[in-house]
């Protein structure tokens, strides 16, 4: 791993920690700059040194160093998973577009990871996808795509056509769906939310992509679904976040698809 490993691993931590303050103040329509950060329940601000991604949660065992309110283990989780994912772009080419050049692929991955990530936990805590993720993602991909071809000595535009087509697609699929369920049930199936979040999926992963990360997304969901009636934890009818799904998805696909799924459905 060597310094510089965990220096970017560290890094990752960072952005997780910071991730922890989008997923707390986004749903309560607060600044995610200003103020700092303070223990939810005493209010009181919250020192440097006990705001140390992963190590002051350690040191302080879970629990707020003022009023003693325990601190959710979610928080991390998040960062070790934001943490790892970072260091994984840095230290593997995951993407499934292997052709592109690795500096670039590690900035995308970054940005991809920190909003998948985002979406994923504010799915299971709210059933909530902001606008402002899954159209600022989408506009990412969009473009990064384009970028690509623009420098590309090749001009065939050929990433940014994939991308808008996967993106395309990807909304269309779950709006239909969405309209089918409604009239078959007589009520909403799918949140709007998860309509935008498959389009940014499109935009990033291109149409061959989208297919897996939906296939997926579906198979994880039903299994969840399945042993969570066995177990009795939910009752039929009852919201599942399938952003969640879609998320994880997303993240598996670019990170493992070329190695895995792609290779072997789509054999070339």
């Amino acid at each position: 791993m060597g310094i510089v490993g965990i220096f970017i691993f560290i890094v990752g931590l960072c952005l997780g920690s910071f991730i922890n303050v989008v997923i707390y103040r986004l749903p309560q329509k607060q600044s995610i700059v200003y103020p700092g950060s303070c223990c939810p329940k005493c209010k009181v601000k919250i020192s440097w040194f006990d705001n140390l991604p992963l190590i002051s949660w350690v040191l302080l065992r879970g629990n707020c160093r003022n009023c003693k309110a325990k601190i959710s283990v979610s928080y991390p989780i998040i960062e070790l998973t934001v943490g790892f994912f970072v260091w994984r772009n840095i230290y593997s080419n995951p993407s499934i577009y292997s052709d592109i050049p690795q500096n670039l692929i590690i900035l995308l991955g970054t940005f991809l990871s920190c909003f998948l990530i985002t979406l994923a936990i504010l799915d299971i805590k709210y059933f909530w996808l902001p606008k402002i993720l899954t159209l600022g993602g989408l506009l990412i991909g969009l473009t990064s795509s384009f970028l690509i071809d623009l420098f590309d000595d090749i001009d065939k535009f050929d990433y940014s056509i994939n991308s808008f087509f996967g993106a395309l697609l990807g909304f269309l699929f779950f709006y239909l769906l969405s309209i089918l369920g409604q009239k078959i049930y007589k009520k909403p199936v799918l949140g709007n939310g998860d309509a935008k979040l498959s389009a940014l999926i499109g935009s990033w992963l291109g149409i061959k992509g989208l297919f897996i990360s939906i296939w997926l997304s579906f198979f994880t969901a039903g299994i969840f679904v399945f042993l969570e009636l066995i177990l009795k934890k939910i009752k039929r009818n009852q919201k599942i976040p399938f952003g969640l799904f879609l998320s994880i998805s997303c993240l598996f696909v670019w990170n493992f698809g070329n190695d895995i799924f792609l290779k072997i459905i789509f054999r070339n």
